[in-house]
């Protein structure tokens, strides 16, 4: 029997790829969603030894309870389940429920079930706008907001601060910048799935258009090198402090001339074309400065994190490994 336990929470991309990592790790995984999309699971997940998939809604606070309760004792909590983006935009109530309440009762029960650590995904976008130098952990953060998103991140890391000293709990705020890769995408990311259309519609061999306001200038972060840092972050990371925030990205910003750069170098046989901009009501805003990665690569992970060409290479490899049935799904929901 698996020793380590650890409940995650969303099984979306970040969600299903850090279970995966877990269980290569040797850890006993629950992993827990409102609507498990089970086939995209088995698609990522290929060894499902030691997981237990749940349905749950973390609004629902008695399910919620039962549920966690339920588990007995867990050695972890990582929480990545949230409204984001445009999703997040169109309920200022629903987003404080989701992004900031549900968090901290689940928190609560992380505390109770005994678990030696609270991981947390928040977001880079917590981070002042126009930053002259490299965002490291100390970068300023944002004192206004157009976001809802970006706001409920941020009021959850104070909270988390707060609660982690005052009950003794080691929590990890993970600040990833946008994170791309195989998945549903059905928080609200619209970066995310824009690009994987794109990809998608190389593999066929169609022509290749990619919106000029896909991205503007955005570092961008594969899916895999995210999980490699919360499944570290869930472990064994040494810890100074009750509450640690750590920026996990690729240290290059992207431009879109770049994105379809590397696309076309990954199908030389593709027509890759920048087009006119769809009308996106939040796009990832636009990143002056790359993120400084030290304190990932000293206390997370030892390898640094993928280039962008081999990430997407990263990425079209598990695209193509999902098989074609899938594919049509996901592009389907584009």
């Amino acid at each position: 029997m698996n020793e380590r336990h650890a409940l995650i929470t969303g099984a979306g991309m970040v969600g299903a790829y850090t279970a995966r990592k877990l269980l290569e790790n040797g850890w006993r995984v629950t992993l827990l969603d409102r609507q498990l999309n089970n086939g995209y699971l088995s698609d990522v997940i290929k060894d499902d030894t030691g997981l237990t998939l749940l349905e749950v809604d973390l609004t629902d606070i008695e399910a919620t309870e039962r549920a966690i309760r339920g588990l007995g004792r867990l050695d972890s909590v990582v929480h990545t389940a949230a409204l984001i983006a445009a999703r997040a935009q169109e309920d200022i109530l629903e987003t404080l429920e989701i992004n900031v309440a549900a968090s901290l009762r689940l928190a609560c029960l992380a505390k109770e079930s005994g678990a030696g650590r609270l991981v947390v995904i928040s977001s880079w976008s917590v981070y002042a706008d126009d930053q002259k130098q490299a965002i490291t952990e100390e970068s300023p953060l944002k004192t206004r907001f157009t976001s809802y998103y970006t706001a409920s991140k941020l009021v959850l890391e104070h909270m988390l601060s707060a609660f982690a000293a005052d009950q003794q709990l080691p929590t990890i705020a993970l600040r990833p910048t946008v994170i791309y890769g195989y998945g549903p995408n059905l928080g609200g990311s619209v970066g995310s799935a824009a690009i994987e259309a794109q990809v998608l519609r190389a593999m066929r061999g169609d022509n290749v258009t990619v919106p000029d306001n896909i991205i503007s200038q955005t570092e961008l972060v594969y899916v895999e090198d995210v999980a490699d840092a919360v499944a570290a972050a869930a472990g064994d990371s040494p810890m100074n402090e009750l509450f640690m925030a750590y920026n996990v990205g690729s240290a290059e910003t992207t431009t879109v001339g770049q994105l379809v750069e590397t696309l076309a170098e990954i199908f030389p046989e593709a027509n890759v074309q920048v087009g006119r901009g769809l009308d996106y009501s939040v796009i990832p805003p636009r990143q002056s400065q790359p993120t400084e990665l030290t304190a990932m690569l000293r206390d997370l992970v030892r390898i640094p994190p993928r280039t962008r060409s081999a990430g997407f290479r990263a990425f079209v490899a598990e695209l193509q490994a999902a098989g074609n049935e899938n594919l049509e799904t996901l592009g389907e929901n584009k």
